[in-house]
């Protein structure tokens, strides 16, 4: 199993979020997530099952976290190879880094 975990937080962005959903609303991201989240399943990955994809809030409200786990190289380099077209498109205004604390 692979797990990547991702951190994103607006850059000039003092406001606290209730939910993800309200996170990526107060980015006008909900179109990038949706194509995120569809790029996912159409490789096949089960993103309702917290075993693979998991996304919370932080304790403060201020960043989105997101992990996910793969079943092994192979199935994350589908997905990959499926979301090139979403390489360099990413969300402007939010900073995203990679940490090691995954949420499961």
């Amino acid at each position: 199993m692979i797990k990547e975990t991702t951190i994103l937080q607006g850059m000039f962005d003092d406001q606290t979020h209730d939910s993800v959903d309200a996170f990526f609303t107060a980015h006008g991201l909900d179109e990038w997530r949706a194509k995120e989240l569809k790029l996912f399943t159409d490789a096949g990955f089960d993103v309702t099952d917290p075993t693979k994809q998991m996304a919370e809030m932080s304790d403060d409200g201020k960043r989105v976290i997101i992990t996910v786990a793969y079943a092994d190289q192979a199935e994350k380099d589908a997905i990959e190879e499926a979301g090139k077209e979403l390489i360099g498109k990413g969300p402007a205004g939010l900073t995203q880094y990679i940490t090691e604390d995954h949420l499961f």
